[in-house]
């Protein structure tokens, strides 16, 4: 048998981190790839010693950056760890996650090293990027799509952007977590009760469109309004944060990030998942919400709607609060309807897998060995 192809992931800041949907990706992805006999797996990230460290979980080697490094943020961060990765691991294949980090197909390819940019969303079209944050991302998507090797997306939609402009990129979607086993008592610790509460799960980033779904949430009959559960960390921008909080009617439970198990607990019995997004890859949480059985709600965006299969019972008009509002109160007054969305949405969630998804990447790998 042939030597094992090292194959690293770059990009997120740890295996064991939930901070976003990159994070999520590459973990369930790494794991995923321990399946294959011939991959070696590979996952890098911030670290607390005073030197990079070595690690293993669940079959997946660890690469930890030092505490210093990651104290210079997240980008020269991943420049060192991208530096120490091909140095020292000497890996037949990295794939770099993320419009930023594919900035650094210049360094890979450079170095030797077979280069897969793996872009999840067109991130230099999100609200707030402007000056040059907004240009390194440009140059990132440039290079995912002219330097690296090869570059992947996780919907149908960029696909079909970059294609418009003659570029070839690789379709990988993501695929399904499975909910956690569920909390004991969590949910009487918040007052809440099993399909009686929306769910709002992301970031409190502007793109997401918070700020629409606490609008139509606000707008609902205050006798039959139920509560919304938003889980997400605390927003980068102390102006939207305190907008959000605002905005917020009193049956808003804003919990801040929740653990694993929590989140878990909140998705497997709300009555209706709600993702206003209007940037999105492949939505993680839409997925997961899916494979779930639970009724969805989402902005008519084509990532969504390609997901959805144009659904209308699913589908809002994106940044419409009124449109948004309507289906609300349609799904709260129907409990037969959210049956027949639930069951929908599970039978489309069978096409997502993440063992099918690291099998496509890991047969990248293996053609990089052949080049």
């Amino acid at each position: 048998m042939s030597q094992r192809l090292r194959v690293v992931w770059i990009g997120g800041r740890g295996f064991h981190s939930s901070y976003g949907g990159v994070e999520n990706a590459i973990r369930e992805l790494a794991r995923a790839s321990t399946e294959f006999s011939d991959i070696e797996p590979w996952v890098t990230g911030k670290g607390n010693a005073g030197w990079f460290q070595l690690g293993q979980a669940d079959g997946v080697r660890l690469l930890s950056a030092p505490k210093w490094l990651g104290g210079f943020g997240h980008a020269l961060c991943t420049l060192g760890l991208m530096l120490y990765v091909i140095v020292r691991i000497r890996p037949d294949t990295v794939f770099l996650f993320a419009s930023g980090p594919s900035l650094l197909s210049v360094v890979g390819r450079a170095l030797g090293a077979y280069t897969v940019a793996c872009l999840r969303a067109i991130d230099s079209q999100r609200d707030g990027w402007r000056g040059i944050n907004q240009k390194i991302l440009q140059m990132g998507e440039y290079a995912a799509t002219h330097i690296a090797h090869r570059c992947t997306v996780n919907s149908l939609a960029m696909q079909r952007f970059f294609a418009a402009k003659g570029l070839d990129t690789v379709y990988i979607p993501n695929g399904i977590t499975a909910l956690a086993e569920p909390l004991p008592g969590y949910l009487e610790s918040l007052g809440l009760e099993p399909d009686r509460y929306l769910l709002y799960a992301g970031r409190l980033d502007p793109v997401k469109r918070l700020d629409v779904l606490l609008d139509a949430h606000r707008q609902l009959p205050e006798s039959s309004r139920p509560t919304l559960v938003v889980a997400g960390g605390k927003c980068k921008s102390a102006a939207y944060q305190k907008k959000l909080e605002e905005m917020a009617s009193d049956e808003v439970l804003f919990l801040g990030h929740v653990g694993q198990r929590e989140i878990s607990t909140l998705m497997g019995r709300c009555s209706l998942f709600v993702l206003p997004s209007v940037l999105e890859g492949m939505s993680n949480s839409l997925l997961t919400a899916m494979g779930a059985g639970r009724c969805v709600l989402c902005a008519n965006v084509p990532e969504n709607a390609d997901v959805v299969a144009g659904d209308p019972r699913v589908l809002f008009e994106a940044d419409d609060v009124q449109a948004l509002k309507r289906q609300l109160l349609v799904h709260l007054q129907q409990a037969h309807r959210r049956s027949e969305v639930a069951e929908a949405v599970r039978g489309l969630a069978t096409h997502y897998s993440w063992s099918r998804s690291a099998e496509a990447f890991c047969r990248l790998a293996r053609e990089g060995r052949e080049q």
